[in-house]
């Protein structure tokens, strides 16, 4: 009996040691595309879905990579409150939104603890300690890491195997910080394989079966740009959740609005496209300048219920068509993202972002005198000085005035580097220059008066105290 005994338990032990090292050669025989490891990229979209969203409590910290733990202590424009839960968030902006014509200051009572996105905890003592972390976050409404538009829900079952120790374990999932410190302690050695099916929930709520690696990190990557992460230093996203087409209409028309940010297809252009100013007209006609010059286009607003938007997934919301024929990077069926204090508008749809700041009273000029200096080169044909004629100094200079608003003059071999800038002052636009010491153009350091602005032409005056004029300066485009 004894014999068959120990036979009988040698056979199990066998049979548990295949079992397991046929568990462990399937989760290392796994290609990349069905295994998270330090190398996948899917592994890269985990992490970024199951991190700490820090947007909620913005209103209160401003940063959307860090979370201030509840309860808090803070004073909000002299009123002191503790905010326990989501409801403080929202009598903060309450008490904000009070009176339009105020300044908002908010203060908190420290120390404080704050969590990371990694679930890192800080015990903070002051507002520069705060300061010094939330620098590390990205601005309002700029794209940061954390994909917030897509769940997971738990349970999950993994398979871990460690490398380094050649065993493998079940582990059973239950949040999304035991699913980030997993997957984040991966360049340790270990390989993890999921136990599919598995269910994830979109941001409308809605539950999708994933049964293998390859869905799992195709809806990740769509959801990463399918909803409004409100990202914003307001709470709850309310700037365009049920505002109308007509609110929308009446908001785009009151002024014209430039160019802050544009991503086309994840490159960001904001460089190339940093002077663009739109006008929207009643007639359904948009308008833009460039380089001195008007280009015609065609907008008009759209609801959709269940029309495709972010990542080709079927998303309710406000669109604004914009048409330019020879410029695509404009022309898309924009969503309406969010309304920042009605003077910003962020536009997206798929991977590309437009934001546009609005523009009012005299901006237009401002931007038209910049868009006509940015375009190709100058020469001084006209420059008196007190009453003296100084044009022949400045023969066969070749000015160029650069989009970051620095101003190059070039003669032979001979290179004259300055800066420019656009302003106004007592509601007359001005163009400053200044080139240092750097003779002759060290003569133009001044606050210069616009007098005349054409395509080709820009001239400039500066006057004296009494108000007679001192010098005037013509520049033309070669």
């Amino acid at each position: 009996m004894k014999t068959i005994s120990k036979f009988l338990l040698l056979s199990f032990s066998i049979i548990v040691f295949i079992s397991c090292q046929t568990e462990i050669n399937s989760i290392i025989q796994s290609s990349e595309d069905e295994t998270l490891n330090a190398k996948s990229s899917v592994a890269t979209l985990v992490k970024q879905t199951v991190s700490l969203d820090g947007s909620k409590d913005n209103i209160i910290d401003n940063a959307s990579c860090i979370t201030v733990n509840l309860p808090v202590t803070v004073s909000v424009n002299g009123v002191e409150i503790t905010v326990e839960n989501e409801s403080g968030f929202e009598l903060v902006e309450q008490i904000f939104d009070e009176f339009e014509d105020d300044d908002d200051i908010l203060e908190i009572t420290f120390p404080i603890v704050i969590t990371l996105s990694d679930y890192t905890e800080i015990t903070i003592n002051n507002i520069d300690e705060l300061y010094d972390v939330s620098s590390q976050c990205v601005d309002e409404n700029e794209i940061d890491d954390d994909i917030e538009c897509i769940d997971f829900l738990y349970p999950i079952t993994l398979s871990k195997y460690d490398t380094n120790s050649q065993l493998t374990e079940t582990v059973i999932i239950n949040n999304d910080m035991q699913f980030f410190n997993i997957v984040n302690h991966l360049d340790d050695g270990y390989i993890i394989s999921i136990n599919f099916p598995i269910t994830m929930k979109l941001y409308d709520g809605t539950e999708e079966t994933i049964n293998n690696m390859e869905d799992m990190e195709n809806l990740m990557r769509d959801a990463e740009f399918m909803c409004d992460e409100d990202d914003d230093n307001d709470y709850d996203d309310d700037d365009c959740i049920n505002c109308t087409e007509n609110q929308i209409s009446e908001l785009l028309q009151t002024c014209s609005w430039n160019v802050h940010k544009i991503i086309i297809n994840d490159i960001d252009k904001t460089a190339q496209y940093t002077n663009f100013t739109f006008t929207f007209l009643e007639d359904g006609t948009v308008k833009t300048i460039i380089a001195g010059d008007y280009i015609y286009g065609t907008w008009e607003l759209n609801t959709s219920q269940d029309g495709m938007g972010m990542g080709n997934q079927s998303q309710a919301g406000k669109y604004i068509n914009l048409y330019f024929e020879g410029y695509p990077d404009f022309s898309f069926n924009w969503m309406v993202y969010e309304m920042n204090d009605n003077n910003e508008i962020d536009l997206r749809v798929n991977q590309n972002r437009l934001t546009l700041e609005k523009l009012c009273e005299n901006d237009e000029d401002k931007i038209e005198l910049i868009n006509i200096l940015n375009e190709g080169t100058w020469m001084v044909t006209n420059f008196d000085n007190e009453g003296e004629s100084e044009t022949t100094n400045y023969n066969n200079f070749v000015i160029d005035f650069k989009s970051n608003f620095l101003v190059i003059a070039t003669k032979d071999n001979n290179t004259i580097e300055g800066s420019w800038s656009v302003f106004y002052d007592d509601e007359k636009l001005k163009l400053e220059l200044n080139f240092g010491e750097s003779a002759p153009f060290d003569e133009f350091n001044e606050n210069w008066l616009t007098v005349d602005i054409k395509n080709t032409r820009v001239e400039l005056s500066n006057k004296g105290d009494e108000g007679d004029e001192e010098s005037n300066l013509v520049f033309e485009r070669i």
